[in-house]
C-alpha cells in the first residue's frame, strides 16, 4: 500500500488537526479541575498544585464553567495536603488560594483578583 503524497490530502489532515486541537486543549483542562462546591453564586474550585501560577489555565477553566453573560464568581485554590475536596473546605485548601474571579454583567466588569502567594507579576493582590 502507497502512503497518500497529495497536497489536497496534506491539507485536509492538518485543516482536521487545527479545527480538533482545542477540543483536545479543552478535555486536558475539564479533567484537571473539581467544583467542590457552590453557595449561591459562588463556585469554589480546586486546581492543580503545578497549574497555580498558570494565568492561562485559570482563564480556561473561567471560560468553561461561566455562562457568557451571566454572573459567575468563582474561588481557585490548590490541595497539596490532599484534603477532602468538599464544602465547608478544610482550612489547609483555604490556606492555598490561587484566584478570586468575579464577573457581574450588571455592573459590566470583570475582576481577576490574584494570590500574594503566587508572586505573579501584577500590580495588586491579596
Amino acid at each position: 500500500m502507497k502512503p497518500i503524497r497529495s497536497p489536497l490530502a496534506f491539507l485536509f489532515f492538518t485543516c482536521l488537526l487545527l479545527t480538533n486541537s482545542s477540543n483536545i486543549a479543552d478535555d486536558t483542562v475539564e479533567n484537571s479541575f473539581n467544583v467542590a462546591g457552590q453557595m449561591g453564586f459562588m463556585k469554589f474550585v480546586i486546581i492543580p498544585a503545578e497549574k497555580q501560577s498558570d494565568v492561562e489555565f485559570h482563564r480556561k477553566i473561567v471560560r468553561k464553567i461561566c455562562i457568557q453573560g451571566e454572573t459567575c464568581f468563582l474561588n481557585f485554590f490548590t490541595n497539596s495536603k490532599n484534603a477532602p475536596e468538599n464544602l465547608p473546605l478544610d482550612d489547609r485548601i483555604l490556606a492555598e488560594p490561587t484566584l478570586m474571579y468575579k464577573y457581574s454583567p450588571k455592573h459590566r466588569n470583570e475582576i481577576e483578583d490574584w494570590s500574594c502567594r503566587l508572586k505573579l507579576p501584577i500590580k495588586s493582590c491579596f
